[in-house]
């Protein structure tokens, strides 16, 4: 559709794809827990699916959902982690 406008802004792209990238992190994470067959295995997978699901329904029109999501996926990140 030629001359047509995004509703999106550049730095709302940006945003949107740390977000997708955190999320593919944290899912990363969490497959290890899962896979390690551990007391916490059950655990990190429903977590693992209610992540996808908040991840794949989100609005990436949205600004402040997709940062308050980012801001969530990364503090959960550095919890899984551990210090460093």
């Amino acid at each position: 559709m030629p001359g047509a406008t995004s509703p999106w802004r550049v730095n709302d792209v940006v945003t949107y794809d740390r977000m997708r990238h955190n999320a593919t992190t944290l899912t990363a994470l969490l497959i290890g827990i899962a896979r390690t067959g551990g007391d916490e295995a059950e655990q990190a997978r429903i977590e693992l699916a209610r992540w996808r699901r908040e991840v794949e329904t989100m609005d990436g029109f949205d600004r402040a959902a997709v940062t308050a999501v980012a801001e969530r996926i990364a503090l959960r990140i550095r919890e899984v982690e551990g210090p460093q």
